[in-house]
């Protein structure tokens, strides 16, 4: 196998031998894990920057006043937090739970009533978070007549998961229908007509809602930085690991 060798000698009153040795594979392996470490560093400052744009964007457009959502042109996907206001139909006989949303430790669901806005346009309006009973297999009382509705809330995605598990996006059979991740197209298909990408979170002062203190994240851009501190710090580790490692130090007497 390849060796790397080198010698520094520094002079002082003993002559000081510093040797570098290590083997060329090991040399290798260890740049590339010191680049891997370095680059989860950069990550997730990245994720850090990215949540602190949307905290700050959501600062922004919350104190703006609702605008017709009729005049948006809602397949944009820059409408994030904009507020708005709806009228429209809501469709209570065909209502969504999406599943495993926890608020203080507790699990529940977010409660989403379709309101079709004209004849070709629909939207996901959420009504707000509501906790899992004693019993699993018995569905939280969602009921709400049907009728014309006008509403104000906030323009936002819907919840997303760090990893999505297959059938996740699935819906189950009978009304209100559970899943745990909402996917457009199988909702629509579901429903029976099409919705639009986004979903209204109701505004805590309109009627028939549920616990509606919204969060923008579930994990902001502190977390972030505190992840990434980590890396950079075994990345440091790493290199002083390596260099004890591979540098020999020994003293050899002057004359």
């Amino acid at each position: 196998m390849a060796i790397l060798s080198l010698k520094l000698i520094l002079k002082t009153n003993n002559i000081l031998i510093m040797q570098f040795k290590a083997n060329l594979f090991l040399t290798i392996l260890a740049i590339s894990v010191l680049l891997l470490l370095l680059s989860l560093g950069n990550w997730q400052l990245n994720r850090a920057a990215q949540k602190q744009e949307l905290l700050d964007l959501q600062s922004t457009r919350m104190h703006l006043p609702p605008v017709d959502i009729s005049t948006l042109q809602l397949a944009a996907k820059n409408l994030r937090y904009v507020p708005v206001k709806a009228s429209g139909w809501l469709d209570t006989s065909k209502q969504i739970l999406i599943d495993n949303q926890v608020k203080g430790g507790q699990v529940g669901y977010f409660v989403l009533t379709p309101l079709r806005l004209n004849e070709s346009q629909s939207i996901l309006l959420n009504r707000g978070w509501i906790p899992v009973g004693a019993n699993r297999g018995v569905l939280p009382d969602v009921k709400l007549t049907s009728g014309d509705v006008s509403i104000i809330g906030k323009l936002d995605h819907f919840p997303s998961v760090g990893l999505k598990l297959e059938g996740a996006d699935v819906l189950l059979d009978g009304w209100p229908s559970v899943t745990q991740v909402v996917d457009v197209k199988k909702v629509a298909e579901r429903l029976g007509y099409s919705i639009l990408p986004y979903q209204i979170l109701l505004n805590r002062n309109e009627p028939n809602g549920y616990d509606r203190r919204w969060v923008p994240m579930k994990m902001g851009p502190q977390k972030h930085h505190g992840y990434a501190f980590q890396w950079f710090a075994l990345a440091t580790a790493w290199v002083i690991i390596y260099f004890v490692l591979t540098v020999k130090l020994g003293r050899k007497k002057n004359g």
